[in-house]
């Protein structure tokens, strides 16, 4: 198996491997008492040492390159289950090992059907695998779980799942995942009955930069470094005017991420009254990730990102499934009965599938069950429950795959174009639609600033 160029190049010069080291092979013994003897046992002792030096960074560079390229010697292989085939109330056996039980089901009932495509190859970024080479091996987790050491890339490129914090190591590079420098979207939320009928929603642009751990640190934006920032996102909401076709501007919104996990997350609204726009006010308000997101069935956790330091973490498998396949277009598409499932064609994808269970007894919810891609640590799709264990919701994940996306040939990110989650205790959907999205382009760090968040809201 061939690791591409880059990748051996890196982790050679990583471990501080002189080039000759390559070129020498071990010498015989060499007796300690002749002239010269212990200079050149001592020369000896470090040719081997760097050419064990040398084999281990070969050694993790070719099992990291066969992380990001999980598909480069062929897709996964499935009886029955090949690019064209549906996958129906008539079928639904060959999809047995390959779906939950959660959403098989809904294949075995007839609320949905399941077309295949090819398997999707989008790896990320070369210097985002350059990265994780030149630092993954130093990085590490204290005895709180908070990973230590870490500086760009994924953290933990090599998952054992006997290791017991494999779990937690997976949630570490869901959190550091490529997502790109920068990401605009302008989207829509809808909440719709189990019918298929709109309930309430609202449009919204979204924007998000990240100023520390990118893959170029020289890209970094360094007061954000020194103040601990990982990301600001800012939003702009839009609220339908009842009997008219034009929205008018309901809220913006601004949320600080910090670097350290398990500190406070920061975040300012400006709220104005509605209609006709007469007043505004400036809030701060602790985020929540528990409460119920603009009054849908859902939490803001499920919406905006988890806390690792919420959750006690399992590693639960690594395994082909079946899941919603990178989109060939710019939109996604969502309907069945329940209106919430994607119906743009599936593929085969290795996915690691780890368990969330909440520290806070009180949490809503009793426990998480994450479907991670491979490839990119993109959620593929994700099955909540509630105290009791019951099945509550499942959320769905849409992407686009980038060489399909208009201007979007040179990004190496899987792409979000929509979002659903089934909601069955409230028969209850919610879909968010992404009508555009631009990612990599240049935001100034102003842009996140409380000064522009007031001149957005006039």
């Amino acid at each position: 198996m061939q690791v591409p160029e880059f990748c051996w190049r890196l982790a050679v010069l990583g471990c501080g491997v002189l080039s000759w080291a390559c070129q020498t092979g071990r010498p015989a013994s060499l007796p300690l008492s002749e002239p010269g003897g212990v200079a050149r046992f001592l020369q000896s002792s470090h040719e081997r040492n760097a050419n064990q030096a040398v084999a281990q960074a070969a050694s993790f560079a070719d099992l990291v390159a066969q992380r990001f390229f999980p598909y480069r010697d062929g897709p996964p292989q499935v009886e029955g289950i090949r690019p064209g085939a549906a996958l129906s109330l008539e079928n639904w056996q060959l999809a047995e090992r390959l779906l939950p039980p959660e959403i098989l089901g809904a294949v075995r009932d007839g609320e949905l059907t399941i077309l295949v495509q090819e398997t999707s190859d989008v790896p990320v970024s070369p210097e985002y695998i350059e990265a994780t080479l030149a630092h993954a091996q130093r990085v590490s987790l204290d005895e709180t779980g908070q990973v230590i050491q870490y500086q760009a890339g994924l953290p933990f490129p090599l998952l054992d799942p006997a290791d017991p914090q494999a779990g937690l190591k997976a949630a570490w590079n869901a959190r550091y995942a490529d997502k790109g420098n920068t990401v605009q979207r302008w989207e829509s939320l809808q909440l719709r009955n189990s019918a298929g009928d709109y309930q309430f929603g609202f449009s919204f642009f979204y924007a998000q930069a990240y100023g520390m751990h990118r893959a170029n640190a020289q890209q970094d934006i360094p007061d954000w470094v020194a103040h601990h920032i990982l990301s600001k996102e800012f939003m702009q909401v839009f609220l339908p005017v009842p009997g008219s076709f034009h929205p008018h501007l309901g809220l913006v919104h601004l949320r600080y991420w910090p670097d350290d996990d398990a500190h406070q997350i920061l975040q300012w609204y400006i709220t104005e009254a509605s209609p006709p726009r007469r007043t505004r006010a400036l809030l701060t308000l602790a985020y929540d990730p528990e409460a119920s997101a603009w009054k849908f069935p859902m939490l803001y956790e499920d919406f905006a990102g988890f806390s690792v330091h919420t959750y006690h973490w399992r590693f639960i498998a690594s395994t082909v499934v079946l899941a919603p396949g990178f989109v060939q277009g710019d939109q996604a598409l969502f309907g069945s009965r329940r209106v919430g499932y994607p119906l743009d064609p599936w593929e085969l994808r290795t996915a690691y599938v780890v368990e969330a269970m909440p520290r806070r007894e009180r949490h809503p919810y009793g426990r998480k069950v994450f479907f991670f891609d491979q490839q990119t640590f993109a959620p593929l799709y994700m099955l909540m429950y509630d105290r009791e264990g019951k099945h509550w919701r499942t959320a769905f994940f849409s992407y686009a795959n980038p060489q399909f996306y208009p201007g979007a040939k040179a990004v190496r990110v899987p792409i979000l174009i929509g979002r659903s989650w089934i909601d069955f205790t409230a028969q209850r959907i919610t879909v968010a639609m992404v009508e555009e999205a631009k990612y990599n382009e240049p935001l100034s760090p102003d842009f996140f600033s409380l000064a522009n968040m007031m001149r957005k809201s006039k």
